[in-house]
């Protein structure tokens, strides 16, 4: 199976931290977020990726200098600017190694452990064209679904249907047979082709609520996750700590950073290779050239 992952996004609501790296790499526990994704993608059988970047086109050749993760062949496409949501998706149909073959897609700034395979046999059980991952807790519940059917009903209220009372979580199946249907010119939103995949019933929904589910969005959501979120790598083993540092138990602390003597830390986050200034620090996101508060 082949995924690919948004990963063009400006990354707005996440700024100033997306002036320095864009949002899927910025660092959960001890590697990049899209990692974490890539790593779930694995497991559940996919063998390549595909990854659709914008800015900061330097960092992701740092961060994939072979072109690899764990064996994987990883592409990029380059956007000049960020092409939206159906544009990404159009440019990247000739990558495809099998165009017959279902497409995974996942939003670069979603964590979760939504299972793929499940969401894969709802999609080929409906015979749908898209299957999305939904929820029904949190976030903006504007997506209707019908579980006796498995369908989609409406999306943002554009038909008139259901004002939605599901949210969209970020992952979903596509048939790449769909790119008939792209308008074209080159930056579109994908949106008014789902509507009318809706509108003919080919459009399904694969409901998961007990799976681990973030929304990498803004400063405050990225350091909420990293804290709620259970992992024995808060602090890497090259991290220079000083003996009377005081560093709250939920602290993430990464590679080659140094934590002065007499500095206090309380739920912030260090990236790699931070030299942190001396002071106390109450849910701050740390980076080598600048400090958030939350």
């Amino acid at each position: 199976m082949q995924a690919f992952i948004l990963g063009a996004g400006l990354g707005t609501r996440l700024a100033p931290l997306t002036h320095i790296l864009p949002k899927p790499l910025m660092p959960i526990f001890q590697k990049p977020l899209i990692q974490h994704i890539m790593d779930h993608y694995i497991r559940c059988g996919v063998d390549s990726f595909i990854v659709n970047i914008s800015c900061l086109p330097l960092m992701w050749e740092r961060a994939f200098p072979e072109g690899t993760y764990r064996g994987c062949p990883v592409q990029f496409s380059q956007e000049e600017e960020p092409l939206d949501s159906g544009g990404g998706l159009k440019k990247i149909m000739p990558l495809l190694q099998d165009p017959t073959a279902p497409l995974l897609v996942h939003n670069g700034d979603i964590l979760t452990d939504m299972p793929v395979a499940e969401m894969l046999a709802a999609h080929r059980a409906g015979g749908f064209k898209v299957t999305l991952g939904l929820r029904s807790v949190d976030g903006k519940k504007n997506v209707g679904y019908d579980p006796a059917t498995g369908r989609i009903t409406d999306m943002r209220h554009a038909l008139g249907v259901d004002p939605g009372s599901y949210q969209f979580a970020g992952p979903y199946v596509m048939e790449p047979e769909i790119a008939a249907m792209f308008p074209a010119e080159d930056k579109f939103s994908i949106v008014p082709v789902w509507l009318e995949l809706i509108r003919s019933g080919q459009m399904g929904g694969y409901v998961c609520d007990w799976a681990n589910w973030h929304e990498i969005g803004s400063p405050q959501t990225y350091l909420d996750a990293v804290l709620e979120l259970q992992s024995r790598e808060r602090i890497h083993p090259s991290a220079v700590i000083a003996a009377d540092a005081d560093l709250g138990e939920d602290c993430v602390v990464g590679q080659d950073a140094h934590i002065p003597s007499g500095c206090v830390l309380d739920d912030c986050i260090v990236w790699p290779r931070t030299h942190v200034a001396p002071g106390t620090y109450r849910r701050c996101v740390i980076t080598p050239r600048i400090t958030v508060q939350v």
